[in-house]
């Protein structure tokens, strides 16, 4: 068996056979619109939280207009005691959609890729081959090449 290699990524120390978080196109992924939908809209949590006609449940525009908006959790996400997400760990996986890249932070996923830009610090490039031991998304998420070749890519 080799030795782990050890790396400082941009402030960031990893272990290759640590997982890490994987960083993942979004535009790679051919099922993400229906997790999204399905997902938790961090900036709608926020605005319930702190708006006076939805503490009160009475008719918010803003809710009856709301629009996806910034980082959408999807997958397996449980609360903390403090009211914080945080990933569940008996889940498949968990992940942050943002607009153009998804984070996996958790799953039960994982395979060898390169370590990501520096916008991405100890994480790893999940449409790269490299010897980091990175999360990805669950298989029947992304897509096979056939779907994708239906789609004309």
């Amino acid at each position: 068996m080799t030795e782990p290699i050890v790396e400082n990524h941009y402030g960031v120390w990893v272990i290759s056979n640590d997982p890490i978080t994987g960083v993942e196109s979004n535009n790679h992924v051919f099922w993400l619109g229906e997790e999204i939908s399905n997902g938790i809209d961090l900036a709608y949590e926020e605005h319930i939280l702190e708006c006076e006609k939805c503490q009160k449940d009475e008719h918010c525009e803003i809710v009856e207009n709301w629009e996806y908006s910034g980082d959408i959790l999807i997958g397996d996400w449980i609360k903390d005691s403090d009211g914080l997400w945080d990933y569940d760990p008996e889940g498949e996986y968990a992940a942050i959609c943002g607009e153009i890249y998804t984070q996996v932070i958790y799953s039960k996923y994982t395979r060898k890729c390169a370590l990501c830009s520096p916008c991405y610090p100890g994480q790893g490039d999940i449409g790269s081959i490299g010897e980091f031991l990175t999360y990805v998304l669950p298989p029947e998420l992304v897509g096979t090449e056939l779907e994708l070749q239906d789609l004309g890519e």
